[in-house]
């Protein structure tokens, strides 16, 4: 597997340790989403979200995207693995990524907002 796989993995197996000095961010930790449509716009509202007010550890659309992938399972997850065997641009570029996201798994946005 490739190193972004072998990384994703060591973050998810980390134990949690306290961290008394770590600023905690005041947004819940993302659900995780599994594929399911009708969830999809809770789904990258909450990572959005949660990215959005620690901007220090979500620096680059790289590690957005990466995160993205952390929260995901089942069929969802599936999807991804592709992805990232290829090793595919859309790894680094977070809009593209929810872009595609919203394609595969049918979210169709309303136009008149």
């Amino acid at each position: 597997m490739d190193g972004r796989v072998q990384f994703m993995k060591a973050l998810l197996s980390r134990p949690r340790r306290p961290q008394a000095r770590r600023w905690r961010n005041p947004i819940p930790f993302p659900e995780t989403f599994n594929g399911d449509t009708d969830r999809l716009p809770e789904f990258i509202v909450q990572t959005g979200s949660y990215m959005f007010v620690d901007e220090t550890v979500f620096s680059n659309d790289a590690l957005k995207v990466t995160f993205l992938i952390t929260r995901l399972t089942g069929p969802a997850l599936q999807w991804v693995i592709p992805y990232i065997k290829k090793e595919s641009p859309l790894l680094n570029d977070y809009r593209g990524f929810l872009a595609e996201m919203k394609r595969v798994f049918g979210w169709e946005e309303d136009e008149d907002f």
